[in-house]
């Protein structure tokens, strides 16, 4: 379970267009170069992420792309999960198949399994308005210590 650069992209590019807010369209090559990204790999992102509706692209001397939602609307795991797939902590076989390659599941397939629930609820309660807010931190905190 890797996060690629791809995701990261699609973050950061979803990011930046939530703080042009509604100011319109914006082009590629604008956050490109704010963000120190290929034009030609963030126009790969961004069409997969209008395919699934995520942003509006228009073509032409005025066109751009810009947010389909509000900031607050659009979570993290959404851009992701559109851009990387699941992610999975696991590299088990399938949830019918083998996890060892001899029959049944590996000894640690539930730890790796509820790690990567962890890792989509914590993703899917950030949204890109908490990200341009700053409201990220904190946000994992330990379990509290039970009183025996």
């Amino acid at each position: 379970m890797k996060l690629t650069t791809k995701g990261r992209y699609a973050v950061l590019a979803l990011t930046d267009l939530a703080m042009e807010g509604d100011k319109g369209f914006v082009k590629i090559s604008h956050i490109a170069v704010r963000q120190n990204i290929s034009s030609t790999y963030l126009e790969q992102i961004l069409l997969k992420l209008k395919r699934e509706g995520l942003v509006i692209g228009v073509r032409g001397p005025n066109g751009g792309y810009k947010l389909a939602a509000s900031p607050e609307k659009i979570m993290i795991a959404d851009i992701v999960n559109i851009v990387e797939g699941k992610m999975e902590a696991k590299g088990c076989v399938s949830k019918s198949g083998s996890c060892t390659g001899v029959s049944g599941r590996c000894m640690t397939h539930d730890l790796w399994d509820e790690l990567s629930r962890h890792i989509e609820l914590f993703l899917g309660q950030i949204s890109l308005r908490d990200i341009i807010k700053g409201n990220v931190l904190g946000r994992s905190s330990p379990p509290r210590a039970f009183d025996y």
